[in-house]
């Protein structure tokens, strides 16, 4: 297999690293003699993503948990509502074009999976179909069937092809499992085919012995019901034996219950009289008893009719008791608030005069502030005629300050005409360069007359506005002098409401006076009145209690005449014989009727015995002759168990545990010698590998095994398995024989060879030294398995410039 193109839209790791959607790779512009070919770049530049897609296998094996599709999902590594892959391959000289598409629409996903064969002598792709008929349709099983049929099983290609990170190492494997990957790489799939046929076979074979099983269980089931039918006729006779002595049993005890109730029949027949003696008696007691229980009611309805008048007088003595505390309660709290009016006589009578006296201090200090008001009625005009001056002022001050430096400025200009040379003549006033100095020498006389004016106006404006500020100052005492007059109108308008408040209280003073005695001659009344009910209420309660002893006496007399009464009746009942009673007849006469039932009972027990038995003897006679054909069937089913056996162990002797097993043990010591040769040119013969297919048990026995032996030359002593080496030591030794293997399987020219190897930095754990000799190892693999190409990422800046091409990732 030979990567040539590869493009790649919407896969997370190339969004990441690049931050666009998209990614192509034209590997055929890679020079036919680079062998080794690197992909550099830094971390999360998508190196990764890259390689594990130079493959057509439908996984990113650095991301699957198993050596194929199994283990891996691409949803993980899809970004966006959409995904391609498009992968352009060459295997066997025929050129291929993986495509496979993601579409991602809410909660649903949808993949489509193509692998198409350029036709021969045109631009056209095909979709691939296989001589069984299978076709790539877009599912994924069909494609995975035609990438498989093309390149072989996953498991082959990414054990010995493809180094991807994080793989499991030859040691990691269980023996189960390195068996099938090492029959997958080494083509041994037509013995797995064949214990296949047998299995199918023994499974053939094993139905009809099923069959035959269901037919001899049948038969046996028939000499087992020959037992179970024995052994119930026994069982029968027994119980029709129990069941004719159990009805013998029942006859005696019918007929004895038939004599009780004969002799109990004839003994009511003799009891007439005592019967209506009884009954007299009996109706004499429940007349006496009835007349106690109406005297007893009508004592009760007696007692209670007083019962209820006393109880009435007395919740209306103690309504009129709580109507009277009520009063009390209301007018003591009358009493005392009246009373508390009186005790602020004097607080009243002093806030009335207060009034007074507050009133006429308010009428005086409003007078002051209304003078005042009016004194300041101009106050607002002066202040702003006052900032009209300040401003006017300014003004001036401001125009007269540029005319002084115009006056210097013009008196410098002029100044020019004493220097020039015609200075004296008649051409000094007519000279065209002094224009400007003539100017300002005439301009000279009006600016200074302007600037004296101004200062006269600024002179009588400032004497306008001291004047003016006299007047303002006055405004100011006028003014603190209102702010302290309202002051003092508040205060004595809070003084003389506090006073108008107490002052209104004095119409109170008068109620109060007359209303203190009325309420103390009350509260007197009322206590009589409760005092009155209290006793009238203890009166009506001795009143209920002697009503209750009354009644209690009347009905202890009642019940003790009434037992009297009663006991003489019942001794006179006594005295009578007792009688047969229809309930002791029924009863005698129910035992009867039991006694009969269980013989009948007993006889259609005895029946059935003997329907039973004799059901039981046909039903043994057709057991025993059914019986009689089971013994053909059981030489059938030995004859089906021995064919199995011989089928399964045929079955085991193609599959892992046999012709696998065995063609692995006599590949074992050409792989270890591949993978020594490889070993050398890492380190000059310092490691030795053995493979061990098999080890030796504590009975002698041989047991299936794989183990890697590593011997160091340089330590000396016994060798060690392979996990237990260190890391980087495990990785050049692993990488060795993962590559004797794929060089094994392609020297024995059992399948079309790959063109390519794949390696993701399996150079980490290394010194720098045995990095370099391990890059020797891989153009040594290169040489001796006819390979084209090794793709292989690697961070180590040395192994670059060893490379004979290098993709700068970065740059694509």
């Amino acid at each position: 297999m030979k990567p040539k193109k590869l493009k790649l839209q919407g896969f997370a790791g190339i969004f990441y690293a690049f931050g666009r959607d998209m990614l192509f790779l034209d590997l055929t512009t890679i020079p036919a003699a680079a062998a080794l070919v690197c992909l550099i770049g830094p971390n999360g530049s998508a190196k990764t993503t890259i390689l594990d897609n130079l493959q057509p296998y439908r996984c990113m094996p650095s991301h699957s948990t198993t050596l194929g599709p199994g283990g891996f999902s691409y949803w993980d590594h899809i970004k966006g509502p959409s995904a391609l892959k498009e992968l352009e391959w060459e295997h066997g000289g025929i050129d291929y074009k993986t495509v496979l598409s993601f579409r991602v629409a809410g909660k649903t996903t949808k993949s489509d999976c193509y692998l198409y064969r350029l036709v021969e002598g045109s631009l056209d792709w095909q979709p691939v179909a296989l001589a069984d008929g299978t076709i790539s349709d877009g599912r994924t099983a069909t494609y995975d069937r035609c990438v498989e049929d093309i390149l072989g099983p996953p498991e082959a290609f990414f054990t010995a092809q493809f180094s991807a990170q994080k793989r499991k190492t030859i040691a990691q494997y269980e023996v189960g499992d390195i068996k099938s990957i090492l029959a997958s790489v080494l083509n041994l799939d037509d013995f797995h085919s064949l214990s296949e046929k047998a299995s199918r076979v023994q499974k053939f074979i094993r139905q009809r012995l099923d069959q035959l099983n269901g037919d001899l269980a049948e038969a046996r089931k028939h000499d087992t019901e020959v037992a179970l039918a024995s052994d119930e006729l026994k069982r029968i006779a027994v119980s029709l034996t129990t069941v004719q002595a159990e009805e013998q049993s029942r006859m005696t005890i019918l007929d004895e219950a038939r004599q009780a109730l004969s002799l109990l029949e004839a003994k009511r027949d003799t009891q007439a009289r005592d019967i209506e003696e009884r009954n007299f008696l009996t109706a004499q007691v429940a007349s006496a008893t009835s007349k106690a229980a109406a005297r007893r009611t009508e004592l009760l309805t007696q007692t209670e009719g007083q019962r209820k008048a006393i109880q009435a007088e007395a919740t209306s003595c103690r309504a009129e008791r709580s109507r009277a505390e009520q009063m009390i309660v209301t007018s003591e709290h009358e009493l005392a608030r009246q009373r508390a009016f009186l005790a602020q006589r004097g607080s009243v009578l002093e806030a009335a005069q207060a009034v007074v006296t507050a009133t006429s201090a308010l009428a005086e200090v409003d007078q002051g502030i209304e003078q005042a008001r009016q004194q300041l009625i101009s106050a607002e005009d002066d202040r702003a005629t006052m900032q009209g001056l300040v401003a006017e002022k300014a003004s001036l001050k401001s125009q007269g300050e540029a005319q002084s430096q115009a006056i210097i400025r013009l008196k410098q200009t002029a100044a020019l005409i004493e220097e020039v040379p015609c200075r004296g003549t008649g051409l000094q006033g007519q000279c065209k360069l002094l224009v400007n100095a003539n100017e300002a020498a005439g301009a000279i006389p009006s600016t200074e007359s302007d600037l004296v004016a101004k200062r006269q106006a600024y002179e009588a404006l400032v004497v306008r506005a001291k004047a003016l500020q006299g007047t303002l100052d006055g405004y100011v005492a006028i003014e603190a002098k209102l702010q302290q007059m309202q002051a003092q109108r508040k205060s004595i308008g809070e003084h003389l409401a506090s006073a108008t408040t107490t002052a209104a209280k004095k119409p109170l003073l008068d109620e109060a006076e007359r209303r203190v005695p009325i309420l103390e001659a009350d509260i007197v009344d009322h206590k009589r009145m409760r005092d009155s009910a209290v006793q009238r209420a203890e009166a009506l309660s001795g009143q209920l209690q002697q009503l209750d002893m009354q009644h209690q006496a009347a009905i202890s007399e009642l019940e003790s005449s009434h037992a009297q009464e009663i006991a003489d009746y019942q001794a006179r009942l006594n005295s009578l014989a007792a009688p047969v009673t229809d309930v002791e007849v029924n009863r005698a006469k129910g035992i009867v009727e039991a006694a009969s039932r269980g013989v009948q009972e007993s006889r259609a027990r005895r029946a059935a015995f003997i329907e039973q038995q004799t059901a039981m003897v046909g039903k043994l006679e057709a057991a025993r002759a059914l019986a009689a054909r089971s013994a053909h069937i059981k030489v059938m089913a030995e004859k089906c168990a021995d064919e199995i056996a011989l089928w399964k162990r045929l079955e085991k002797g193609l599959g892992n545990d046999g012709c696998v097993a065995l063609s692995i043990d006599d590949a074992g010591p050409e792989i270890a010698i591949i993978c020594n040769n490889l070993l050398k040119e890492c380190f000059a013969g310092r490691f030795v590998v053995r493979l061990d297919t098999q080890t030796a048990q504590k009975n002698g026995n041989l047991k299936e095994t794989f183990e890697v032996t590593v011997f160091d030359s340089s330590r000396g002593g016994e060798g060690k398995p392979l996990r237990l080496m260190s890391g980087g030591e495990q990785v050049v030794v692993n990488e060795c024989l993962t590559r004797a293997i794929a060089l094994h399987a392609s020297q024995s020219n059992r399948k079309a060879s790959y063109q390519t190897l794949f390696t993701d930095e399996s150079d980490g754990a290394l010194d720098p030294i045995v990095k370099r000799t391990f890059m020797a190892m891989k153009r040594a693999v290169l040489a001796q398995g006819g390979y084209e190409r090794e793709y292989f990422i690697t961070h180590t800046p040395e192994l670059w410039s060893v490379a004979d091409f290098t993709i700068d990732v970065t740059k694509l």
